[in-house]
């Protein structure tokens, strides 16, 4: 793995954090962002 893979993987994992702490109720969105990437 490279760090372009971590770093993304982090960057994404906040968003899901931020997404969550700000807008529970957009949890439809992180779904679809999941399948998007194959979740």
């Amino acid at each position: 793995m490279g760090i372009g893979v971590i770093c993304v993987g982090v960057i994404f994992a906040i968003l899901l954090i931020m997404a969550d702490t700000m807008a529970p109720e957009q949890s439809e969105i992180r779904v679809e962002v999941t399948d998007a990437l194959g979740g």
